[in-house]
């Protein structure tokens, strides 16, 4: 059995290295390698972690991640509103994962400067996959690995309805030394109690900073033309809307902002879409967030993804009828994925009608 995936960011690359690990001929397909799109950095839970500590199992190579042992949620004037100890989080930037994935498989599996373009069918049946570049992979399994915007899911499923996630999330990087310290093994949140507003910390090295701002759009914005112009016009202006909704916030934040380089910053649309009633057609499957897409505020997108790698490939490995392994696989998976869904949207409409300080927008507390 041939297994060909098409898409090499962190579910394709978890998927590999199973199947791999189990002598399954394997290719993985990705347009570029080492790419930072998608994310600075994000929040891993134990059962990624997990997942991480199995690929990595028969490896020398050091893995990534940095503790994060605590949350603590302030307000805006930098008064502790509560903190709450976490127990085995790691905060990773998303090209160390990538990187260290990379490693777990040898080069002949890695194939790069593929962009999927459509499935070649003989007598009805998928039999190869067509890329851009006039490449072609023939295989008997096609696992869509191709992100929220897949391709692959396109093609089997049609359109699917993506709901507005109504909330927008500036992401940036940021090097402050003293800081970063100060802040080791924390991830600190400064959230407004009246409206739609806050600002995310997470040390990722003794001098290297993950931030985020999560805010209404009806607050401010940047309005959808300004992305069509010059990319110092745009950035500019993304410093100003940062600037403008922060002015209030503490010491820490205007720190931060007067350091970071608004040309690596971006704003993240976020949105999601209701679970699909399967994830599979024929010989093609779908994992991570090409199969599901929920919003960030569960902290759960890249662990869902590794998990969906775990779970899939224990089931095509142990079911011989591939039908009967895909849906084992949705079934072990769907209610999970649906719960992070309807848990995202909940966080999200709390987050925009705030009663109080006190949600904590991470999976460990309200979900396992």
């Amino acid at each position: 059995m041939k297994v060909v995936i098409l898409g090499g960011g962190i579910a394709g690359l978890c998927m590999g290295i199973y199947l791999h690990q189990h002598d399954v001929d394997v290719s993985v397909n990705e347009r570029q390698r080492f790419t930072a799109v998608g994310g600075h950095a994000f929040l891993m839970h134990h059962d990624g972690i997990t997942v991480l500590n199995e690929l990595a199992a028969n490896s020398n190579h050091p893995l990534p991640g940095k503790p994060v042992y605590s949350f603590i949620l302030r307000d805006p004037n930098g008064y502790v509103i509560t903190e709450t100890p976490l127990e085995d989080w790691q905060c990773f930037k998303r090209t160390d994962l990538l990187a260290c994935l990379n490693q777990f498989l040898p080069e002949s599996r890695l194939n790069n400067n593929r962009v999927f373009s459509h499935f070649i069918y003989e007598q009805n049946q998928i039999v190869a996959a067509q890329f851009l570049n006039g490449e072609r992979e023939y295989g008997d399994v096609f696992i869509g690995a191709d992100g929220a915007n897949s391709v692959v899911r396109h093609q089997i499923f049609g359109e699917v309805k993506f709901e507005s996630g109504k909330v927008k999330e500036v992401v940036g990087i940021v090097e402050h030394a003293e800081l970063a310290m100060a802040l080791q093994g924390r991830f600190t949140k400064f959230q407004q109690k009246n409206k739609g507003l806050s600002f995310g910390l997470i040390p990722t090295t003794g001098i290297e900073m993950v931030w985020f701002m999560q805010y209404d759009p009806l607050l401010d914005d940047i309005s959808e033309g300004i992305s069509e112009r010059t990319s110092g016009e745009y950035h500019e202006r993304l410093s100003e809307l940062c600037h403008n909704l922060l002015r209030d916030f503490p010491a820490e934040v205007q720190t931060v902002l007067k350091h970071n380089d608004f040309q690596t910053s971006y704003i993240w649309n976020t949105r999601d879409f209701d679970l699909l009633p399967h994830f599979h057609y024929q010989n093609v499957v779908l994992i991570g967030d090409a199969a599901h897409v929920a919003l960030p505020f569960t902290s759960a997108g890249t662990t869902n993804a590794m998990l969906d790698a775990k779970t899939l490939s224990h089931c095509i490995l142990n079911y011989s009828d591939l039908s009967a392994a895909f849906t084992a696989y949705y079934q072990s998976r769907a209610e999970s994925i649906r719960a992070h869904v309807t848990l995202g949207r909940e966080l999200r409409d709390s987050f925009l009608n705030p009663s109080s300080l006190g949600t904590i927008p991470l999976i460990s507390n309200v979900l396992k």
